[in-house]
């Protein structure tokens, strides 16, 4: 079976369609909704203590989410704040 040729438009986001992250008219997403929109497709390796682990893990239990969204949560706030 051949491989399918990788377009552009797929690896650059600037060269597709952007119209879904209109909301409405002349509203754009925010920035934090963007990267919940984005496919998840890079698995990352982080050494946290145990301590930390569970803390984040009793918190997501507290707002009824996994533990994993909660940290990619808080990475998405951090990143957005830090890009304004």
């Amino acid at each position: 079976m051949a491989k399918s040729k990788k377009k552009k438009s797929d690896s650059d986001p600037l060269e597709r369609d952007m119209s879904f992250l209109l909301k409405e008219k002349g509203k754009w997403v925010r920035l934090n909704e963007l990267f919940q929109l984005q496919k998840k497709n890079k698995t990352i390796t982080l050494r946290v203590s145990d301590d930390l682990l569970n803390e984040m893990k009793k918190i997501a239990k507290d707002e009824d989410i996994d533990y994993q969204k909660l940290i990619r949560n808080i990475l998405i706030e951090y990143v957005s704040k830090r890009a304004s």
